[in-house]
C-alpha cells in the first residue's frame, strides 16, 4: 500500500504565518496626510433626574451626567468628550416590559425620575494606524513627550525611535534660553536637532477609567529591525561552592586608646588641713600635675 504525501508550498505558509497583519484606521486624512480624529456622535442616554432639578430638567441632567464626561473617556462614544449639545428627551420612553409612557418615569418609594434623552457629544476618537501631529515639550533617552492639539499628551518611546538618530544629553554648564529643566535633545540621521512639531503613528491606546494615554511611534509597519535596540540588565550570580552565614559579613571594629602623657594636667581634689572636713571640699576641682604634689604644704 502507497501513500502519498504532499507537502504544502513553504514560501506561502512562511510568509502567510509571518506577516503581520496592518492596522487600517477608519478616520479621514486631510490635505496634510494627517488624520482627522473629531468627530460627532449622536447617542441616547438612560438617565436620572433629582427632585430639586424638575424644575428645570436640561440644567440638572448637564449638571449630573454631561458636564462629568467632560475631557473623560466615553466607552459609548468611544473618544474623549470635548462638548456635548443638542440635548433632547425622547418622546418614546419605554420600560422594561416595553410599555410607554410620555416623558418620565417614577418607580418604587425612590424620588429620583429616569427617562431617556438623546444628545450629540464632540468626540477626539484616536485609532491606531492614525497619523498625527505633537508639539514636543519633553525629551529624554528613554521617551520623547508631545502635546496634541495642546490638549492630549502622547509619548514616544525608545524603541519606536530610528536607529539612526541619536540622543544629545545637556552639559552641566549648558542652561536653557526658557529656563526649563531639559535632558538634552534627539537628533535624527542627518544630525538635525529634532524641535518644534513632529509626526507619528499611533500604535496603541490604553485606556486606563476615564484616562487615555497614546503610544506613537516612528517607525513603518514591517521595519521593526531600525529601531532602537533594546538593552536588557542581567545579574549574573557566580557560585563559590562556600556556605555563607551571617557571621561572615559582620565587621570587627577596633577603637585604639591612647596613652596618658606625663605632661597631661590630671583634675585633683584640694584639701587645705587634715582636721577640716573632707565634706566641705566637695565639687572643688583644680588642675594638678603629679609634679606638684610634692610642693603641697600641710598645714
Amino acid at each position: 500500500m502507497s501513500v502519498e504525501v504532499r507537502k504544502r508550498p513553504a514560501d506561502n505558509f512562511s510568509s502567510a504565518s509571518k506577516r503581520r497583519a496592518t492596522v487600517q484606521s477608519t478616520n479621514p486624512k486631510d490635505g496634510n496626510g494627517l488624520s482627522e480624529c473629531f468627530k460627532t456622535v449622536s447617542t441616547s442616554l438612560y438617565v436620572s433626574l433629582a427632585p430639586v432639578h424638575l424644575q428645570n430638567p436640561i440644567n440638572g441632567i448637564k449638571q449630573q451626567h454631561l458636564d462629568p464626561l467632560i475631557m473623560t473617556y466615553f466607552t459609548k462614544a468611544k473618544g474623549i468628550v470635548v462638548a456635548y449639545s443638542n440635548i433632547k428627551f425622547l418622546e418614546n420612553n419605554y420600560d422594561n416590559e416595553d410599555s410607554a409612557y410620555s416623558l418620565a418615569k417614577i418607580e418604587g418609594s425612590s424620588p429620583f425620575t429616569f427617562l431617556w434623552i438623546s444628545v450629540d457629544f464632540l468626540c477626539w476618537c484616536p485609532e491606531v494606524g492614525d497619523v498625527l501631529e505633537g508639539d514636543i515639550y519633553m525629551q529624554t533617552p528613554s521617551h520623547i513627550g508631545l502635546l496634541i492639539c495642546d490638549t492630549f499628551n502622547a509619548s514616544i518611546k525608545k524603541y519606536n525611535i530610528p536607529n539612526t538618530w541619536s540622543f544629545v544629553p545637556n552639559q552641566i554648564d549648558e542652561v536653557s534660553s526658557d529656563d526649563r529643566k531639559t535632558f538634552g535633545h534627539w537628533v535624527d540621521e542627518s544630525k538635525t536637532k529634532v524641535e518644534g512639531k513632529l509626526q507619528f503613528t499611533i500604535k496603541a491606546i490604553h485606556t486606563t477609567g476615564r484616562i487615555v494615554s497614546v503610544e506613537g511611534t516612528l517607525i513603518r509597519p514591517g521595519e521593526e529591525r531600525n529601531a532602537q535596540p533594546v538593552y536588557k540588565e542581567r545579574s549574573e550570580t557566580k557560585s563559590t561552592g562556600k556556605h555563607m552565614k551571617f557571621a561572615d559579613d559582620e565587621v570587627i571594629t577596633t577603637t585604639e586608646i591612647a596613652e596618658p602623657d606625663e605632661n597631661d594636667e590630671l583634675p585633683a581634689y584640694i584639701k587645705d588641713s587634715d582636721d577640716e572636713d573632707s565634706g566641705s571640699d566637695d565639687n572643688k576641682v583644680v588642675n594638678k600635675s603629679d609634679s606638684d604634689e610634692d610642693k603641697i604644704e600641710s598645714d
